[in-house]
């Protein structure tokens, strides 16, 4: 021992390395002795495990020496490369659809029993909806509605709008029907008298309607503001507080001398010759 510890010594004293470097790989190993020792014991372990493996391994990747390549094969196709490509790229969204699918198979799992309870206890219900689906008038029914859905998409969203403008008008028609409630009635008691006239008069739908738009006509024409003013000036006559003179016959042949007597008399006269000529025919 002493022959070998001098050999040892001897060859240390012929390298490059310093007493003071040996020294402090000398307290390293001292400081890490446990640690090495476990590392020793960890490779001891994994080589006896590596050589009870190897033979289980070699006989296994014997076996399965044309899957490996198979697998080999498709890992290296093009197909396969897009594929893992596109996964890699669309990773959150894989996330996400699998979760959804995981809380969609959950709530299947809660309704499937009270689904098949809804179905056993309607199962005749579904039949008679079966049989009447089934009919012939209902496949022409779906059928036109297929057909004409812009025509009813529009009609929907038309109810729409009048139920939003009929809930706006409401209201004020309410409140305009109270504070109006006495001329309602008045109107309502005027048509009926109105009705009342036509039904005695037993006068045709189109002969009323004729004389109604003559009265209107006549109405616009006793609108004009010339022939309104030329009668508020002649009822003048009437309303004042002192009437007018008397007039005798000499009076009368006085007043003929008068331009606006003769005037008038004239209009009364050309009024008078075009009601008659109206009259002869």
């Amino acid at each position: 021992m002493a022959q070998k510890d001098q050999s040892v010594d001897g060859d240390f004293d012929g390298t490059a390395f310093e007493s003071a470097e040996v020294n402090k790989l000398a307290r390293t190993l001292d400081e890490n002795d446990e640690e090495l020792a476990e590392l020793l014991e960890l490779l001891v372990v994994v080589q006896e495990l590596s050589e009870d493996l190897a033979p289980e391994l070699r006989e296994a990747a014997h076996d399965s020496r044309e899957p490996i390549a198979e697998l080999r094969m498709a890992l290296e196709s093009e197909d396969t490369l897009v594929l893992v490509q596109r996964v890699g790229e669309n990773a959150d969204m894989l996330v996400e659809l699998l979760e959804t699918l995981e809380v969609a198979d959950d709530l299947v799992s809660d309704l499937a029993p009270e689904f098949q309870t809804v179905v056993r206890e309607n199962r005749e219900t579904f039949a008679r909806l079966r049989v009447a689906v089934e009919r012939e008038e209902m496949l022409v029914l779906l059928e036109r509605l297929g057909e004409n859905t812009e025509t009813l998409i529009e009609l929907l969203e038309l109810l729409d709008v009048t139920y939003d403008l009929a809930e706006d008008i409401i209201p004020e028609a309410v409140d305009v029907a109270r504070e109006n409630r006495k001329p309602i009635a008045e109107l309502r008691m005027m048509v009926a008298g109105f009705c009342s006239t036509y039904s005695e008069a037993e006068l045709e739908p189109h002969q009323l309607g004729q004389n109604l738009g003559n009265m209107f006509v006549l109405g616009s024409q006793l609108g004009d503001p010339e022939l309104i003013d030329a009668v508020e000036s002649g009822l003048g006559a009437f309303t004042e507080e002192e009437p007018p003179k008397k007039v005798g016959m000499l009076g009368m042949l006085g007043a003929l001398r008068d331009d606006d007597v003769r005037q008038g008399l004239g209009v009364l006269i050309e009024f008078l010759r075009r009601m008659g000529a109206s009259r002869a025919k």
